[in-house]
């Protein structure tokens, strides 16, 4: 279960982003937090798509830049965050209200993670994202903890 976890990939094509995306959806624990760090361009919202792909999810995978929440269904739901519009606060995350959306079974995907209070210290896996000399991708797909529900600021 563990062969696409804590390696390093290189990712010539959007395609071979996608497929790398589909081998892993198979592999995620349930209720998974997945931060993808990278900068603009690096192909995170390719990859959310090919999650998509492979948990079994057809609609079209958008970035969800502007309403910064989409959420995609089939046997689990994809919950997929562009927090770059956030500014980090934990009234900003608590504005959201995850709590609400995160029923299980889940993946709660997080671009620009930095951005969403408490977000990095508790996700299960970190995705890092890096552009090579030959416009390639290196993608490093790291477990940092056993996945467990998300918990996210309550409303006071």
């Amino acid at each position: 279960m563990s062969q696409l976890f804590d390696v390093e990939i290189i990712c010539k094509t959007e395609k071979d982003t996608q497929n790398l995306a589909v081998d892993l959806a198979k592999l995620l624990p349930r209720n998974s937090s997945i931060a993808l760090i990278g900068d603009l361009g690096m192909g995170k919202t390719t990859f959310v798509g090919g999650l998509a792909h492979g948990l079994g999810i057809l609609d079209t995978v958008r970035s969800p830049s502007f309403n910064i929440l989409n959420i995609y269904s089939s046997n689990v739901s994809l919950l997929h965050i562009d927090a770059f519009r956030l500014d980090g606060s934990e009234q900003a995350t608590e504005a959201l209200m995850l709590n609400d959306f995160l029923v299980p079974p889940y993946h709660l995907v997080v671009e620009w993670p930095e951005r969403l209070y408490n977000f990095l210290e508790t996700c299960t896996f970190k995705i890092i994202f890096s552009m090579n000399s030959d416009f390639s991708r290196t993608i490093c797909i790291r477990r940092v903890r056993q996945p467990s529900r998300s918990t996210f600021p309550q409303e006071h």
